[in-house]
């Protein structure tokens, strides 16, 4: 059976973690630390997953700013504030540091686990839809979650629709020359996938 998986990393109590099934059955689970959610993870499943989702800037740009042009292209094509979608400059340090080793220990556990980047805040506005929606959208029952095990949910039918090629559009194809190539890096590969318009 296919498992995907989503995380939205955080601190203490907001790190919020989800395994989501072909069946979409969904389990989650709020914890501290990439640590915890991997070490939960094992718990939870047999194999490795099939694809992994991560609310988290997964490579960086040495421009002013941090600024990638994936975050300003969503930025400009939905009409969605700085504040929403910031440049890793501006993020704190849960969401930059346990996001990529929450992929570092998953790959660690399960081998080479296919992992996308995802933006679950970013998605709900781009697709104009709320929570609930979003949802009924991908065939799920309501997210009647903390934000973040939300996040997680939404990060791992990231995982699902990328990896399984619904969402062709791959927002690590257009980088600037300061950015990192989420194919050849430290943490690669990476993929960012975006439903298309």
């Amino acid at each position: 059976m296919s498992v995907w998986v989503g995380a939205d990393p955080g601190g203490n109590n907001h790190f919020g973690v989800c395994i989501l099934n072909e069946g979409n059955e969904l389990r989650t689970f709020l914890c501290d630390s990439a640590d915890d959610a991997v070490s939960w993870l094992g718990d939870q499943l047999d194999d490795a997953p099939d694809g992994a989702g991560v609310d988290a800037p997964l490579w960086w740009s040495s421009g002013a700013g941090g600024g990638r042009m994936s975050d300003r292209w969503i930025r400009r094509t939905y009409g969605i504030a700085s504040g929403t979608v910031q440049s890793g400059n501006s993020l704190q340090g849960a969401a930059l540091i346990q996001g990529a080793m929450f992929v570092v220990r998953l790959r660690e556990q399960y081998g080479g686990v296919p992992v996308t980047e995802s933006h679950p805040k970013a998605l709900i506005k781009a697709l104009n839809v709320n929570r609930d929606e979003f949802a009924e959208r991908y065939s799920l029952a309501r997210i009647d979650l903390t934000e973040h095990e939300s996040d997680a949910v939404i990060s791992a039918i990231a995982a699902r629709e990328g990896f399984e090629g619904r969402w062709a559009h791959d927002l690590v194809r257009d980088r600037f020359d300061s950015e990192q190539d989420p194919a050849s890096y430290w943490l690669a590969p990476i993929h960012y996938y975006w439903p298309d318009a």
